[in-house]
């Protein structure tokens, strides 16, 4: 191995890799990054508060679809798992439009969720068999309940009209995805 890195080839491939590495790192961009290139580019206050409502959202979609994929291969109950499969869609589709959105309004995004949404995370998937479902429910409802109060409150008060209609959008889904975790919460209270 160290003889193929002693001539050309060798050393032309280690820079390769190197470099792809490099680009790698440098697309891991945190919540507190994103929120610090934004404020570093926007002056305006209200527009800030879109751009900031934008980070919130990636980062909360992020920790959706974590937990969705963690449930679909931890979850114990069937009704969890089934969950988890239908609304695994729903958050990559809204991964989707939020970087679009965001690539219009010129607003720098995360891609990786904050320090609270990653400890939520961990909480989730570090339980045991046993009480997976039920902690999963507890902070799916609670992360529900939160992003329902932000995009209630953009969908009326954003700066930007798309970043309004974007919210504005989004509310069935989150008043349906509340009716589904409370079905969820019931059939666990059944089978433990």
């Amino acid at each position: 191995m160290k003889a193929l890195f002693n001539n050309r080839t060798g050393n032309f491939c280690y820079l390769i890799v190197i470099s792809a590495l490099m680009a790698a790192c440098s697309q891991s961009l945190t919540y507190n990054d994103a929120l610090r290139k934004n404020q570093n580019k926007i002056d305006d206050p209200e527009r800030m508060d879109d751009a900031r409502f934008l980070v919130e959202a990636k980062s909360y979609n992020i920790l959706e679809t974590k937990l969705n994929e963690a449930a679909m291969a931890s979850g114990y109950s069937a009704s969890v798992v089934a969950l988890a499969k239908e609304n695994h869609e729903e958050y990559l589709e809204m991964d989707k439009e939020l970087d679009q959105l965001a690539r219009r309004e010129k607003i720098t995004m995360p891609s990786l969720m904050d320090d609270r949404h990653q400890a939520l995370f961990f909480e989730v998937s570090k339980s045991d068999r046993k009480d997976f479902d039920k902690n999963l429910i507890r902070v799916l409802k609670m992360v529900n309940e939160e992003n329902s109060s932000k995009y209630m409150r953009m969908a009326t008060d954003a700066l930007d009209e798309d970043v309004r209609a974007f919210a504005a959008r989004k509310l069935d889904m989150f008043k349906s995805h509340q009716t589904e975790l409370e079905t969820a919460d019931q059939e666990l209270l059944k089978t433990y």
